[in-house]
């Protein structure tokens, strides 16, 4: 079996990592009686279970599907050979007989809440012992959380009070905000979910206020994030929404002005897998807001949920509908599976009694479902915006239709389509035309200031009587229109295309260089990991400016400084997430490729706030809008579990 997966791994099939953790499991079985098939088996689920962890799932299901397409084979012409000698290699083993026939061996368990092995059988599939375990805690740590409840002490009247003075407009259509500060207040961990512009901010600035109030000022809160650049996202977010607010200076002062990350909230220590605070010493709060939680995977949620005390009340917030975290696991995906089920009756009477709305209820539900609150009012998009048509047929799934609302909004939409038959650097020259044209405008803009002599840092007031400096209008102008595409590396990825984009804008006299690596005056550029002695942080966008000198807003930056970044004239979608842009332009290979998907197509679009311009072939577009990701896990059975 390993001389196979060695051709797999030649084949570029499967990684050096899936063969290393086979030959792993091979040597542990060595000194073990077992049948050759059987040792083989191990041998084969060792691979499957790292190569199926590298593509985001916490597990693999053992089912036909899986049998008839082991590591993707069957997609594979040139190598569905390999199938069956794999199945000669295992005996015939139908995938039904997988389980049972490891039982008793070294590398597994059947019962991996009372025995550890480096691999584990649960709901049919099989686990990393670590992913279960991961799993495990968060799905434990949700339903220990909901067993409490923070507000018995607290008269239903008084909520109602404060949430009609937060919230003095009663509408006729149920008010989804209004009703989800009331879950969050009522129970201790409690999840607010909704798309771009539903106010999922507004919302939890909101609820922050009611539990002051209703606390007494008293309570310790921390705000986070999962990147650097959505905690400052999520900063700027409260403090508008705090500036917009009816309040005491003294309730102002008790609601946290600033977020940070994950990473920095538990101090997780660079080059390892250990944190400051955990089980045994706990972070000492009383109120954790995190923001887009979509993005965070299944190992950093298990140890933030071990790092909480029972007593500390946890608010998520994110949107299910955008991508998932570039790791395994899609823990608010899992959770938002439970708002298909209707409220319970008690739940149903404490929002009414609180929020004076009606929704619906059924005896047939998960005490999860009352924690969980989806808003669905886009402030955002107008009614008749494009985008927005766009974005709800993309998550119907409707490939064909959403290629017609194109040429329904032609002010707002536009697709440029690659033809079947056209060579792929004919698609990289529209492409990069098209950002010579949209760029030609920042730099345009900075060549004039530079003729006038400027002062960078001098300030002025602009057009719409905003006070800014000269630095400033100039990011802003760059900011204005983002070019986002799917990949990494291929002609029309992120690498290749930044640097086609810089050749081209020198051709055209708009940029001087030598090296596309130089610092030179007008290169924008990315940051890709956070330095908080700089306070840059992971996705921050930046632009050269002078000699030796990089704005990121109105600060100053000296090159030397500058953490690891790359070139920022073309980012990723993943990258994307969280941020919006007047006018965005998303490209899509020319061929078919598994990270195309309903998720991926709708985290860009929605980045775009008045114009929307796509690069893509319209079958390469269609079936990314048909193809939803569905990554593999247990946690949602895990929550399902009734307890004993």
């Amino acid at each position: 079996m390993l001389s196979l997966l060695k051709s797999l791994q030649e084949q570029g099939v499967i990684t050096q990592g899936d063969y290393y953790f086979a030959q792993l499991i091979a040597d542990k079985q060595k000194d073990k009686v077992y049948a050759e098939p059987v040792q083989n088996l191990a041998i084969l689920l060792a691979a499957l279970c790292n190569w199926s962890y590298t593509q985001g799932n916490t597990c693999c299901v053992l089912d036909r599907f899986l049998e008839r397409n082991l590591f993707g084979l069957a997609y594979r012409h040139t190598e569905t050979d390999f199938l069956s000698l794999i199945n000669e290699k295992i005996g015939s083993l139908p995938v039904s007989k997988w389980q049972s026939a490891l039982a008793g061996h070294i590398a597994f368990t059947q019962d991996p809440e009372n025995q550890i092995a480096p691999l584990a059988f649960q709901f049919g599939a099989i686990y990393f012992y670590r992913a279960w375990q991961d799993e495990f805690r968060v799905a434990q740590y949700i339903k220990n959380a909901l067993k409490n409840d923070r507000t018995l002490s607290v008269e239903s009247q008084q909520i109602r009070t404060l949430l009609d003075r937060y919230f003095p407009q009663q509408q006729a259509q149920v008010d989804w905000q209004k009703v989800a500060v009331a879950t969050a207040v009522k129970s201790p961990f409690s999840v607010i979910t909704g798309g771009p512009g539903t106010g999922k901010t507004t919302t939890v600035t909101r609820l922050l206020c009611v539990l002051q109030e209703l606390f007494g000022g008293k309570l310790h809160i921390k705000l986070v994030a999962p990147t650097g650049k959505a905690a400052a996202r999520l900063t700027e977010s409260i403090e508008n929404a705090l500036a917009q607010m009816p309040i005491s200076d003294e309730l102002r002062a008790s609601i946290p002005k600033s977020a940070e990350t994950l990473h920095r909230l538990l101090g997780v220590r660079p080059f390892t897998d250990s944190v400051k605070y955990h089980a045994h010493n706990p972070l000492q709060i009383d109120v954790l807001v995190v923001d887009e939680t979509s993005m965070i995977d299944l190992p950093m949620m298990a140890k933030l949920v071990q790092a909480l005390k029972p007593e500390t009340r946890l608010i998520l917030l994110g949107d299910q509908a955008q991508l998932a975290s570039v790791e395994a696991g899609a823990v608010l995906g899992e959770i938002a599976q439970f708002l298909t089920q209707d409220y319970s009756p008690a739940q149903a009477d404490y929002i009414h009694a609180t929020t004076g709305y009606t929704v619906p209820t059924s005896d047939e539900h998960s005490p999860l479902r009352d924690a969980i609150c989806h808003l669905t009012f886009s402030r955002r998009f107008r009614d008749d915006s494009g985008i927005k048509q766009l974005a709800e047929q993309i998550q119907q799934g409707k490939g064909e239709g959403s290629v017609e609302t194109f040429a329904e909004y032609p002010q707002e939409l536009h697709f440029h389509h690659f033809d079947e038959e056209q060579d792929v650097k004919e698609s990289v020259r529209q492409v990069v035309k098209s950002a010579v044209e949209n760029y030609r405008v920042y730099l345009t803009q900075l060549q004039t200031y530079f003729a006038q002599k400027k002062d960078l840092n001098a300030k002025f007031i602009d057009e719409k009587g905003n006070e800014k400096t000269y630095a400033e209008a100039i990011l802003d102008r760059f900011n204005s229109v983002r070019f986002l595409t799917a990949l990494r590396a291929s002609a029309l990825g992120v690498e290749e295309l930044n640097r086609e984009i810089a050749l081209a804008l020198r051709a055209e006299k708009l940029l001087w260089f030598r090296q596309e690596y130089d610092w030179y005056i007008g290169k924008p550029i990315m940051i890709t990991e956070n330095d908080h002695n700089v306070k840059l942080y992971n996705g921050d966008i930046g632009l050269c400016l002078a000699k030796g000198k990089v704005w990121f807003g109105s600060r100053e930056v000296s090159t030397s400084r500058i953490p690891a970044h790359e070139p920022a004239f073309m980012m990723t979608i993943h990258k994307s997430q969280g941020s919006e842009f007047e006018h965005t332009v998303m490209v899509l290979p020319t061929e078919p490729n598994p990270v195309l998907s309903r998720e991926l197509v709708f985290t860009g679009v929605t980045r775009a706030k008045n114009q929307l311009s796509v690069f893509a072939n319209e079958k390469i577009w269609q079936s990314a809008v048909r193809n939803t990701v569905k990554r593999q896990s247990g946690l949602g059975k895990l929550l399902q579990e009734k307890e004993e």
